[in-house]
């Protein structure tokens, strides 16, 4: 089944290069020079997703979401915004309005195609995924058998999609599921309370479905704005999951495992014993995760830290009788296995090769750092796939020689315009693999040669040229590493 995709820009050249990159992947396409256009379209065609420019003559970006809304084929049709890099009071506002995502120009072929094929399945997975574990769960289990009619693939396949809108999050939730079911077993819970407790663990984020991935996965400090649609998921997963009558307690770990001990937590501000104790354990395996993985804004903590944290969270933020279970759990794992990439019972056979992909990991991303690489934004425009990212590290080293060449070739003829689209390329590809210093001074460049000031190109395209080049050298050492 082909995907229809309907692309709305009023710049033709525009249109037709991401009408080529789309098709060339198998979409069907749909090209549209307005607002009005994709109105008066959607009225009697259906398509899985729209990708719209925000800066278009007429209508714009922003009022023509408002107006889709209210078409017969528009009301729920996910939209990429798209729109000039840099912009981030755009990016929020579009968010606010309804965006299910956000790409910037010059478009990225790559990054394009994966930001569309995870727009479209996450949302149909999130229209679908109330009635799939109803349907799932009277499909496979016994009628008389209340906990098992809800089957534990379906929840690890739904847990798996929920962790897929941030891949720093792979595996995040099966981590707390397990961390939270030792937590109970260690406490006095029965064998079928453990396994309750496990389920409520894998489905504690299912309201992360309704979240806009670019929220999810932004490197930097959230808006205000930002921070409120991350503090609905706890509502959101409530609501999707209190519609399973026969296992009314799953929604308890989605909505209150925020919730704080001294009543500061968050949705509803619950304190003490008035936090249902399920979601006190998870709350703590929850907070665990959170230290001991990799994640867009840090790396896995240090075992010592994380015992610090819980240590001084106690009677604050964690009910203090979990927290110290979780700290003799700590104590106990000398190896430090209870971390991101080594903690997956049901796969131990892997546990070793795991481990050497883990170690791997952090050599090749800690010397990519000491190389002058943010690899938090790197891997953010990569969709934080490594692959990719080497991909992306791979091809940036390739075109390194000709990048160098035809800057200097134009800086020699004085050339400002050609130096410009040269500078401003460089600009695009050092932002798209984390290179936040080098692509800045490419900006500082591109915005001289427009104006053409030669002292300032003057005093500054030696200095590009050497970071350019230290750059290079470290990814060569980097990727060198990683694939030994």
């Amino acid at each position: 089944m082909l995907f229809r995709i309907a692309v709305v820009d009023d710049d033709i050249s525009n249109l037709r290069s991401i009408e080529k990159i789309l098709k060339a992947n198998g979409y069907k396409v749909t090209c549209l020079t307005s607002g009005e256009e994709l109105l008066s379209y959607a009225e009697t065609n259906k398509v899985d997703l729209v990708l719209l420019d925000v800066h278009m003559i007429g209508m714009d970006g922003f009022e023509t979401i408002k107006e889709l809304r209210m078409v017969r084929y528009g009301r729920d049709v996910p939209v990429i915004l798209l729109a000039a890099d840099d912009d981030k009071e755009t990016e929020t506002k579009a968010l606010t309005v309804g965006a299910m995502d956000y790409v910037t120009k010059p478009i990225i072929d790559n990054v394009l195609l994966l930001r569309v094929r995870n727009t479209i399945t996450l949302i149909r997975l999130q229209n679908n995924l109330r009635s799939e574990v109803r349907r799932k769960t009277e499909e496979v289990y016994h009628e008389h058998e209340k906990y098992k009619r809800l089957s534990i693939q379906v929840v690890q396949t739904i847990a798996g999609a929920i962790d897929a809108k941030d891949n720093y999050t792979r595996g995040h939730s099966s981590r707390v599921a397990k961390y939270a079911m030792e937590i109970a077993r260690r406490y006095g819970y029965s064998a079928k309370e453990q396994e309750e407790i496990y389920m409520m663990g894998l489905l504690h984020d299912v309201g992360k479905i309704g979240i806009p991935d670019t929220v999810i996965n932004k490197p930097s400090r959230l808006t205000a704005d930002e921070f409120d649609l991350i503090k609905k998921h706890p509502a959101v997963g409530f609501d999707i999951l209190k519609n399973i009558s026969e296992l009314p307690n799953f929604a308890v770990g989605a909505r209150w495992h925020h919730e704080r001990y001294d009543g500061k937590g968050y949705p509803d501000g619950l304190a003490g014993t008035d936090i249902p104790e399920e979601a006190r354990i998870i709350a703590v395996a929850d907070a665990y995760d959170a230290m001991s993985s990799n994640r867009s804004y840090h790396d896995i903590f240090a075992q010592q830290y994380i015992r610090r944290e819980l240590e001084e969270g106690k009677g604050t933020q964690f009910d203090p009788t979990f927290a110290d279970i979780m700290l003799d759990m700590i104590e106990a794992d000398k190896d430090y296995s209870m971390r991101e990439m080594t903690f997956y019972p049901d796969h131990a056979a892997d546990d070793e090769s795991a481990n050497q992909l883990g170690d791997n990991k952090f050599s090749f991303l800690s010397m990519l750092e000491t190389g002058g690489i943010d690899t938090a934004v790197g891997l953010k425009y990569c969709l934080n796939d490594v692959d990719f990212y080497l991909e992306m590290l791979n091809d940036f080293s390739t075109n390194s020689s000709d990048r160098k060449h035809n800057l200097c070739s134009s800086y020699k003829e004085k050339n400002w315009e050609k130096y410009r689209r040269y500078v401003h390329s460089l600009k695009r590809a050092s932002m798209t693999i984390g290179a936040v210093s080098l692509s800045e001074k490419a900006r500082v460049l591109e915005e001289a040669a427009r104006i053409g000031d030669e002292d300032l190109i003057a005093r500054n395209h030696d200095e590009l040229i050497t970071s350019l080049k230290r750059i290079v050298g470290g990814i060569l050492m980097s990727t060198a590493t990683f694939n030994k």
